[in-house]
């Protein structure tokens, strides 16, 4: 009874020795193919939640194409309440999904990154009211061109400042 003991720590010991290489290389070269990373960014774009399928059109259109948001439509809604089209139709070609994966999970019409929401989020009313479309905040923008992003630049966050509007520091 002694040996089997010992047999199966063996049998475990060369089990261990023979797998690990095999993972380990297995592992770099997903990393250095660029799988490993794509896995990431697939995972977290699943993770953010707000992915639903409408029941009603909303008076809203998609922050990404313009198109209209219709009924039995899948639609993202992003933390920052900007509604998309979450899959690639004739009507939006861009899908929101993509631009996440591609584009460190931030929103394409405000730059803020989407945090995750709940998985049933739902997409703002019907029909946005005047003061929404007064306000600056809450009005959805245009989204930036589709040059900007197939080159897979990130735009600059806020305009540069330029020298004259600068705060003159005053030196001792």
């Amino acid at each position: 009874m002694a040996t089997d003991g010992l047999s199966l720590g063996k049998a475990f010991a060369v089990l261990l020795g023979v797998s690990s290489p095999v993972i380990i290389f297995a592992g770099y070269q997903a990393y250095r193919t660029g799988r490993l990373a794509r896995g990431w960014r697939r995972l977290r774009v699943w993770a953010l939640g707000g992915a639903t399928t409408l029941e009603e059109a909303l008076g809203y259109t998609c922050a990404l194409c313009g198109g209209s948001l219709d009924a039995r439509e899948e639609v993202r809604t992003l933390s920052c309440d900007h509604v998309f089209h979450r899959c690639g139709s004739e009507k939006c070609k861009n899908a929101i999904d993509d631009w996440l994966r591609e584009n460190r999970v931030a929103c394409p019409a405000c730059r803020k990154v989407a945090l995750p929401v709940s998985p049933w989020k739902a997409p703002p009313t019907s029909a946005p009211s005047a003061s929404d479309l007064e306000d600056p905040l809450v009005r959805q923008e245009l989204p930036l061109p589709l040059s900007t992003m197939a080159s897979g630049e990130d735009p600059p966050l806020s305009s540069p400042v330029s020298e004259e509007s600068r705060p003159q520091s005053s030196s001792p």
